[in-house]
């Protein structure tokens, strides 16, 4: 009789088993990984629709001279929304926007091209804890966050909002003062801008505020009266319309010659550490004398500054300034 043998090869009940565990701890992580993933798209389709906002922002006020704004006056109708190209986050969401109310005159207030270019600081600020150490950046233009994942707005505001006073968190958009601080314990999204790399962004070029004038013409002591005006360009000018302040600069602190003629006529020998209300306050700067009345045939060596109103409410203002030389000849 011959002997069969069997030989069959296949998994046993334990291998099988095995198997199946195996593959089912795959699937728990697989299963468990999708949350986290999706997290992570959301949070980088907002980050990319924030930026995209950003561009939209930057854009627009280099046509257009100012921010736009989030609620505009009437006969302005140009609107955040309307200006970016998704005004929603990823979750569906509306982005906050939060922006200086002096980068985006609206209504009657028309803008000039110094309404940003012209502009030394803002009054919004951030303090960034997600930073380490943390970091405070100043004069910030505007300030675009979602709400994140758990679609709460845990980004506080220390200042005004809209005109009025807060101090926690931020509850929409709009004119903003103060300071902005980032959690790094929330899941907040925040991107931001400064004065200066907006300026950048729309092509401002030199100081926010310059003397014109490069020198002073000749005068004569005995032939022919005398007068030249001083033009100062850009900065924040005071209303009334584009009224500066000046302050002429002496190693005396008094008038180079009593016979020249200076309007305004404030001197000091500091004029940097002047009291911004003892400067001057005119359109332009004007030195003159009449025929008969010259001062003497010399060299006089004088400095104009002149301010603007860039920080109505302290002394951060733009200031310029530039040495001359009067020649009066014979």
């Amino acid at each position: 009789m011959k002997n069969i043998r069997l030989n069959s090869r296949g998994f046993s009940l334990v291998e099988m088993a095995l198997v199946l565990v195996v593959v089912g701890i795959v699937i728990g992580i697989g299963a468990g990984m999708i949350g986290p993933l999706t997290t992570m798209s959301k949070v980088r389709e907002s980050r990319e629709i924030i930026e995209s906002s950003i561009v939209s922002v930057s854009g627009w006020s280099a046509s257009n001279n100012r921010l736009p704004t989030f609620t505009p006056t009437l006969p302005d109708t140009a609107r955040f929304d309307q200006i970016v190209k998704s005004p929603i986050d990823s979750w569906g969401r509306p982005l906050i926007y939060l922006f200086d109310a002096n980068l985006a005159p609206s209504g009657a207030n028309l803008p000039t091209k110094d309404t940003i270019c012209g502009r030394k600081t803002t009054a919004i600020s951030i303090t960034d804890n997600t930073a380490i150490p943390a970091v405070t950046i100043t004069n910030v233009a505007f300030a675009i966050t979602s709400q994140g994942e758990d679609a709460l707005t845990q980004t506080t505001l220390n200042g005004t909002l809209n005109g009025a006073v807060i101090n926690g968190v931020i509850t929409g958009s709009g004119t903003a003062t103060g300071t902005i601080t980032l959690d790094p314990t929330v899941s907040d999204i925040a991107r931001w801008v400064t004065l200066d790399e907006l300026r950048s962004k729309i092509g401002c070029q030199g100081a926010q505020l310059k003397i014109l004038n490069n020198e002073l013409p000749a005068g004569s002591a005995t032939t022919a009266a005398y007068a030249v005006t001083m033009t100062a360009d850009g900065g924040i000018p005071y209303p009334s319309p584009n009224l500066y302040r000046w302050c002429i600069q002496t190693t005396t602190g008094l008038t180079p010659n009593a016979n020249m003629t200076f309007a305004p006529a404030v001197f000091s020998a500091n004029c940097a550490a002047l009291a911004e209300g003892s400067w001057g306050q005119a359109g332009q700067l004007a030195i003159s004398w009449p025929l008969g009345t010259a001062p003497p045939s010399a060299a006089y060596s004088f400095t104009i500054f002149v301010r603007d109103n860039n920080d109505a409410a302290a002394t951060n203002d733009n200031i310029a300034s530039k040495a001359f030389v009067l020649t009066v000849n014979p």
